[in-house]
């Protein structure tokens, strides 16, 4: 891929690690190897949620402190 545009690099990178996610996903076999997989996708799920909240607590609260300095 020919490209300097972060967001398409961005875009190719993590379309390529999905797919070897999947690759090996396909070997998975047992029961609770599948559930120690969604637990693991959901506890980064929640991280990541947790994260974005944060940040935008954060946003709101330098916002608010901005507002009430004027």
């Amino acid at each position: 891929m020919r490209t300097d545009r972060k967001k398409d690099l961005d875009t190719y990178y993590n379309d390529h690690l999905k797919m070897g996610i999947i690759r090996r996903l396909q070997n998975v076999k047992t029961w609770s190897e599948l559930m120690g997989i969604q637990s693991a996708v959901h506890e980064a799920a929640s991280r990541e949620e947790l994260a974005a909240k944060q940040k935008l607590e954060e946003f709101e609260t330098w916002k608010d402190n901005l507002e009430e300095s004027k």
